[in-house]
């Protein structure tokens, strides 16, 4: 008997089981997405719901083709300096022209770029605007962004992944400027509510460098340092410019508060909070280094935030064996609000943390650092194209769209091509590429495009479908519309809005299809509400990357994002089924 016969008849429930425990799973943020999602196809091809070919094809996907080498394409955009040459511009005394000029810019911005690249960018404009408290622009920032992803089939991730979904159920592929229609009152509508609503939810957070409770660096007293038998005052450890003695460690004990009385002793680990700019000082202390720091400060500090796609999730920088994987030692490390009671070697890492690096001659060369990391700090000095070369690099971006708009050719073509162009001209390294390659996102874009095919044949897409109308039928039409959308934005809110859009899309189509209407507006509103992550910092990657920079605390994405979340679903439940109607034509 095989198992494909074991489970006939039983299809709908265990592969409704099975999706279920992938959500519990991806909501847990312990496991990386992509080992989920491959996983789970596997499992899926060796129960015999899905053929070899079939879940081959779906890697080679076209739109999967267009999102790689889209991302690809935009690494070139990081050597140009004109977002950030722009973004100094942005600011101005008043608040409310700062959030006009930020919510136009960085939104026509992520239309076409990568909206993590653009928020990587901005951060340091924003941080050092010289007018606002940064914890009054970093979530906004990161709203733009998300709102300006939704203008264009580029704009995001999401949008690719979603027209992928559509190239594989037999449907016409979406066009460049099919989001624009619904995309462009969504950012209009959103800008306005940062402004009169948002802004007003918004902590007033001192920034890095007026806080000295940031960052945790850990210091360690040699077995010869002069400051052993001294007390904390005595040794010049009260009056250090930037930072504040907060604990030491002996052996197994915790000295907190530490009294400027306090005797300094041998082995005694020192944990000062503070700026981390100002760490350098202490290793000029006679008897003192940086913890797992070796060797000297030539080199600049690294600060980036840790992905949620890290395998350093759930792990102590001791266990993770930091610094033979990066070549880079953690000096310091800051988490949103939260006050750390560890050492640094025993801090359990979390999806979010902001670290600061010691790195190595080698850091930059390691191929782990995109899967592990989100930079807004450069690794290292970028070499930034020639005036010649930026315009040449613009010129052949807008031909490529205006040409795929007009349908001269697809995309994905001209794409290549450019491409191709950038290698040629050695404007792009075969090694950057290399390096920056998306292994993980094609892994869970292939495996949920899989996933999403066995949710359609197995029936398991129709029966969510038939629950979700059960609630929502009751107004027609338009009521299983709302019903979908809500089940996406929860989706997206609890997991990521990639996951969101391929366990959403097989249950709009087939809401469409029980109700006998078009698929256009289902489809579109799983495309929205996967995008629409504004209560967590967890649910998309830009909140993350603002999370630790802006000192927030949970509640203040909350707070800040409700208001947001309630416009934007009005306006897509308003727009979508007028820009695309429910008739079938």
């Amino acid at each position: 008997m095989t198992v494909q016969s074991m489970l006939a008849g039983s299809e709908p429930i265990w592969v409704l089981g099975s999706v279920i425990l992938l959500l519990a799973l991806l909501a847990t943020g312990r496991f990386q997405p992509f080992k989920l999602f491959g996983g789970l196809v596997f499992i899926y091809y060796l129960s015999g719901l899905i053929s070899l070919g079939d879940m081959l094809a779906n890697f080679v996907n076209p739109a999967l083709v267009t999102l790689v080498s889209l991302l690809l394409v935009s690494l070139v955009f990081e050597k140009t300096n004109w977002v950030s040459s722009l973004s100094k511009k942005l600011f101005a005394k008043n608040l409310t022209l700062s959030y006009l000029r930020m919510g136009l810019f960085i939104g026509s911005s992520s239309a076409f770029l990568n909206n993590t690249a653009v928020v990587a960018t901005m951060l340091s404009a924003v941080r050092k605007n010289g007018f606002h408290l940064p914890s009054k622009l970093l979530i906004p920032l990161s709203y733009f962004a998300i709102l300006g992803g939704t203008l264009t089939l580029i704009g995001t991730s999401t949008n690719l992944i979603v027209n992928g979904f559509v190239v594989q159920a037999g449907l016409p592929g979406l066009g460049l400027f099919d989001f624009l229609y619904v995309g462009l009152p969504l950012l209009l509508v959103g800008i306005l509510g940062v402004v009169f609503i948002s802004s007003r939810m918004l902590p007033s957070n001192k920034d890095d460098d007026e806080n000295t409770t940031d960052y945790l660096i850990e210091t360690k007293i040699r077995p010869s340092s002069p400051v052993i038998g001294k007390t904390v005052q005595e040794a010049g450890l009260r009056q250090l410019e930037g930072l504040f003695l907060v604990q030491i460690y002996r052996k197994d004990r915790l000295i907190s508060p530490v009294s400027p009385y306090e005797v300094i002793q041998k082995n005694d680990h020192l944990l000062f909070s503070g700026d981390v700019q100002q760490a350098k000082k202490l290793s000029t202390i006679a008897g003192i280094e940086i913890a797992g720091h070796k060797g000297s400060f030539k080199q600049s500090f690294v600060e980036v935030v840790l992905a949620h796609t890290s395998s350093l999730i759930g792990q102590t920088i001791k266990e993770a064996g930091f610094r033979n994987k990066f070549d880079a030692a953690v000096v310091a490390i800051h988490r949103g609000e939260h006050v750390l009671q560890t050492r640094l070697a025993e801090t359990e890492l979390q999806a979010g943390d902001s670290l600061v690096l010691a790195a190595g001659p080698d850091f930059d060369k390691r191929e782990n650092l995109k899967q592990n990391f989100y930079f807004y700090t450069p690794v290292n000095e970028v070499n930034f194209l020639s005036p010649l070369q930026n315009y040449l690099v613009a010129g052949s971006f807008v031909t490529v769209l205006a040409g795929a708009a007009l349908e001269f050719f697809p995309l994905v073509k001209g794409l290549l091509v450019m491409l191709a162009g950038l290698l040629a001209f050695k404007l792009l390294t075969f090694g950057e590429i290399k390096r920056r390659f998306p292994y993980e996102l094609v892994i869970i874009i292939g495996s949920a495009l899989g996933i999403a095919s066995v949710l359609m044949a197995s029936g398991t897409a129709q029966m969510i479908a038939h629950f979700v109308m059960g609630i929502f039928s009751i107004w027609g039409v338009w009521g299983s519309l709302v019903g979908v959308f809500l089940f996406t934005l929860l989706l997206t809110e609890l997991i990521t809005n990639n996951a969101a859009a391929a366990i959403a899309f097989p249950v709009a189509l087939a809401t469409s299809e029980i109700m006998g209407a078009s698929p256009w507006p289902f489809i579109m509103v799983v495309a929205y509400g996967a995008s629409a992550s504004f209560l967590t910092p967890y649910g998309y990657q830009t909140n993350l990357m603002i999370y630790a920079p802006g000192n927030y605390r949970f509640v203040d994405f909350i707070r800040a994002g409700l208001p947001i979340t309630v416009l934007y679903s009005m306006v897509v439940l308003l727009m979508v089924p007028l820009v695309f109607p429910f008739q079938v034509s």
